[in-house]
């Protein structure tokens, strides 16, 4: 199959939200994948082991491309989304909490495919990946809210939002409430200390207040201290995927 990098770009698009629902019964395999392609007539004159061989040569590492593929999407709705407000908020607690908020309504109906990644994320074997997608996200919403900061703060907000995003992540996995009003206040206390996050400035004293939400955040992912994070997130901010 010989396509541009555009049309390759596309393929994979078309081919993850062409599977997302049969992701609840078949999980992020590649049998999910080759039911949401018939879905679309993917390569419909072709058999399934030639359909199976494109799968594989345009999603590598499978499973956790898929989701690192549909986390991508969702950034990028909630950017559209968001710049499409007409009135938004002037403070950066109510920016971020809008934004959280319109990235789990629009995941409201791809809940289970969210709640069945979490136990692919959080595999040892995915840490790299799975650190790679939180920090684009965390990295979005802060430059979806205005945020152009380049010094230390730069880590301590993506940090502190890292905990914030996953621990209200798990909250709405079970939230059943019209509207996900509970998610709402759930985060509405989890935000409370978000307008002095953008205030720090020494480094020294960051660390210090970065290690609650840490503490919430390490298990989450493969890593150990909050200087490692620092590293991984150096690495990553510094690499091709910004």
């Amino acid at each position: 199959m010989k396509t541009k990098t555009s049309d390759y770009n596309q393929i994979r698009i078309d081919l993850i939200r062409a599977m997302l629902t049969h992701v609840p019964f078949d999980g992020w395999t590649w049998e999910a994948m080759e039911q949401g392609a018939i879905d679309i007539g993917f390569e419909k004159k072709k058999t399934s082991s030639y359909r199976m061989k494109i799968f594989k040569d345009l999603f590598k590492n499978g499973s956790i491309d898929f989701i690192e593929m549909f986390s991508e999407l969702i950034d990028l709705e909630v950017k559209e989304k968001y710049d499409l407000l007409e009135f938004k908020p002037e403070r950066v607690s109510e920016k971020i909490k809008k934004i959280i908020m319109i990235r789990l309504n629009l995941c409201q109906k791809y809940k289970e495919a969210v709640r069945t990644s979490i136990s692919l994320t959080a595999m040892p074997i995915n840490a790299k990946i799975s650190l790679n997608i939180l920090y684009r996200t965390c990295n979005s919403m802060w430059r979806i809210a205005g945020d152009k900061s380049t010094d230390f703060s730069f880590y301590t907000r993506r940090i502190s939002l890292a905990a914030v995003y996953t621990s209200t992540l798990l909250f709405w996995l079970n939230d059943n409430s019209n509207d996900n009003v509970e998610t709402e206040f759930f985060l509405d206390r989890r935000l409370k200390g978000i307008n002095k996050i953008t205030r720090l400035k020494k480094p020294l004293s960051d660390v210090t207040k970065l290690a609650n939400n840490f503490n919430d955040l390490k298990n989450t992912i493969n890593i150990k201290s909050v200087f490692s994070f620092l590293k991984k997130i150096n690495n990553i901010k510094n690499s091709s995927i910004n």
